[in-house]
């Protein structure tokens, strides 16, 4: 698979290799799909789907669907939130949600995700508010443009059907997809992609600097939705030259991974 491949020496890697795995096979699955089930039933077959997944590249997930805390912390509110998926490892926190609707998702679930993982870093332990929290958005359905500009700002990473994931186009390029770019693109790539796959944290900081000292390079303001439309841009122009590059230096690659993926968690 091509996210095995070497990391070129002008970039630096996003994610780290499991955690890629990961992403790539998800997204190579809500692509092809096959989700079986109705109501609330299509909504635990893919949790499932999802945690098979882990299983089967060796993840461990700490809390699963039905978990009230992260890593063993409750939220400072001590509201009983659930959460969906959480990998914790010494280099980073991952917090999954996982929505397979009939509908496009609406905007009070990522409003909703995105409260509870302020919720839950403002009642951690010192240790896991310093680790970094990357968050993930696996949805078997689309989202509208207003959404995605949410996601964006709040550093909420979106794997959904028919759009290359943002860190799977950095991690594209980064691994060989930079040949068939312009150095330009390449600048745009690590400056605004990386910008869009940060850390609760960083998002954080950057509104508290926004709010001291207003001045300097920080994204914020009423200006920053322009960043956020910049970004969809991105992924859909360059994007398409990075998936084109894909199909044919790894042809049917996504077919592939969702098969070899199937495979792997025994079907449903």
């Amino acid at each position: 698979m091509w996210w095995f491949k070497p990391v070129l020496r002008e970039f630096n890697p996003l994610l780290s290799p499991n955690l890629l795995d990961i992403v790539a096979r998800a997204y190579a699955l809500i692509e092809v799909g096959g989700l079986t089930g109705c109501g609330a039933q299509r909504g635990r077959n893919f949790e499932q789907l999802f945690y098979k997944l882990c299983r089967s590249r060796s993840i461990h997930l700490c809390e699963k669907a039905g978990a009230r805390t992260v890593a063993g912390n409750r939220s400072a509110s001590r509201l009983p939130h659930e959460v969906d998926g959480i990998i914790h490892s010494s280099a980073c926190v991952t917090q999954w949600e996982l929505k397979h609707l009939s509908t496009e998702v609406p905007k009070n679930e990522l409003l909703i995700f995105n409260g509870k993982c302020l919720d839950f870093l403002q009642g951690s332990q010192p240790y896991l508010a310093q680790t970094p929290v990357l968050r993930f958005l696996l949805t078997g359905s689309n989202l509208r443009d207003e959404c995605r500009y949410f996601a964006i700002l709040w550093s909420i990473m979106v794997i959904e059907p028919f759009r290359l994931p943002v860190p799977l186009l950095y991690e594209a390029v980064a691994r060989g997809a930079a040949e068939c770019l312009s150095s330009a693109d390449c600048d745009v790539v690590r400056d605004r992609i990386c910008w869009a796959c940060r850390s609760l944290q960083s998002v954080i900081k950057e509104l508290f600097h926004w709010t001291t000292v207003p001045e300097g390079p920080v994204k914020c303001g009423p200006g920053v939705i322009r960043i956020a439309r910049e970004i969809l841009d991105v992924q859909e122009q360059i994007g398409a030259t990075v998936v084109d590059y894909l199909d044919e230096h790894f042809p049917d690659w996504i077919d592939n991974a969702a098969e070899e993926t199937w495979h792997a968690v025994g079907g449903w």
